[in-house]
């Protein structure tokens, strides 16, 4: 029966691929072995992933780190038989796997804090094990020779891994969202304003005085709310800034009434983007965000990007998401007061 222990090491040497024995704490040896504990770091950020294809990429990740590994453990004879090592395709596949994640994820704005979830922060611990390989493989370097392809290898698999961790912080803030809009829409029954009526549509109980209802919230629909929402920024002397966001959450307009705070701007622009993510006026998500909430932590999500207060509301049309709005500058309620009159304005005038 085959053991595990074979006592040869008793002594505090290794052997390497190749046939020829080192002391267990040479450079060569914290070299391969700081690689096998990144492995066994990305390995169990892996198992927290669903089945699909980024678990198996991962996976494949870490097959590759084994081959890398082999070649570290090597004495000059054994290096010359190894029969497969890293080479520029498998730069070129974390490349890929780069690239795929930021197209999840979209572009970094700021430094991120590590453990916004277990998946993430596992992630994130994997990533500072690689790094510290590179550490020790770039000293290796200094005194043995070492093909440029694996250094090269570790620090692009860092930031693969950095990568991921994104992605994992992504599909976080996706659930949360999902989790979120299907809980304010049972508290609110469908998609609606501050006052209860559904944005975008007339209430039943209500004489439509439109002429053409409004089929499309585009730039022109837009700029005709946004002079309805700093005609009614004046009445109530209180100076705005006004955002509204198209379907996918991306600015289509901003204004500034005169005397508007700057730091206003802000504010208008993620009540939008917030009301579109949740698809929920924003006035409705503070509720579910407190300390007693179902959702305690939602203001730290999504790059802390989600308003919990009054003024962003979506915008429904032919009872699909379109867009929302955004008003900053006022109190909560003088927000919510004039995005609600000028949403009312437009489905009042329609489109000609």
């Amino acid at each position: 029966m085959p053991h595990v222990y074979t006592r040869t090491g008793d002594k505090g040497d290794t052997g390497l691929f190749g046939g020829s024995r080192v002391p267990k704490q040479s450079l060569r040896v914290e070299a391969y072995g700081t690689v096998d504990e990144a492995n066994a770091a990305l390995g169990a950020a892996k198992a927290m992933l669903p089945a699909g294809q980024w678990r198996h990429r991962v996976h494949d990740v870490q097959q590759r780190l084994f081959v890398l590994a082999a070649e570290l453990a090597s004495d000059p004879e054994g290096a010359t038989i190894l029969a497969n090592t890293i080479n520029a395709d498998d730069i070129t596949d974390l490349e890929h796997l780069i690239d795929d994640c930021l197209a999840v994820t979209g572009p970094q704005r700021e430094f991120v804090v590590p453990g916004r979830d277990d998946r993430s922060g596992a992630f994130h611990q994997a990533r500072t094990v690689v790094r510290r390989a590179e550490r020790r493989v770039l000293t290796l370097a200094e005194t043995e020779p070492v093909r440029p392809e694996l250094i090269t290898y570790l620090n692009r698999l860092s930031d693969a891994v950095y990568s991921l961790a994104r992605l994992a912080e992504t599909w976080r803030d996706e659930e949360i969202e999902r989790i979120v809009r299907d809980a304010v829409a049972k508290v609110l029954g469908s998609p609606s304003t501050p006052d209860g009526e559904p944005v975008g549509k007339q209430s039943a109980s209500t004489p439509s005085r439109s002429r053409t209802p409004a089929r499309r919230f585009d730039l022109a629909a837009a700029k005709r709310i946004a002079e309805r929402a700093e005609a009614r920024s004046v009445e109530l002397g209180v100076p705005v800034v006004i955002a509204a966001a198209d379907a996918g959450g991306n600015l289509m307009l901003l204004h500034r009434v005169e005397g508007a705070l700057l730091a206003a701007t802000e504010v208008a622009i993620n009540k939008a983007w917030s009301a579109v993510a949740f698809q929920a006026p924003t006035a409705t998500l503070g509720p579910l965000a407190t300390e007693d909430g179902p959702f305690p932590g939602l203001a730290d999500t999504n790059s802390g990007r989600v308003v919990l207060f009054g003024g962003g509301v979506p915008v429904h049309v032919d009872g699909e998401l379109a867009g929302a709005i955004g008003i900053s500058g006022g109190t909560a309620e003088q927000d919510v007061d004039i995005a609600t009159c000028a949403l009312q304005d437009w489905n009042t005038i329609g489109e000609q």
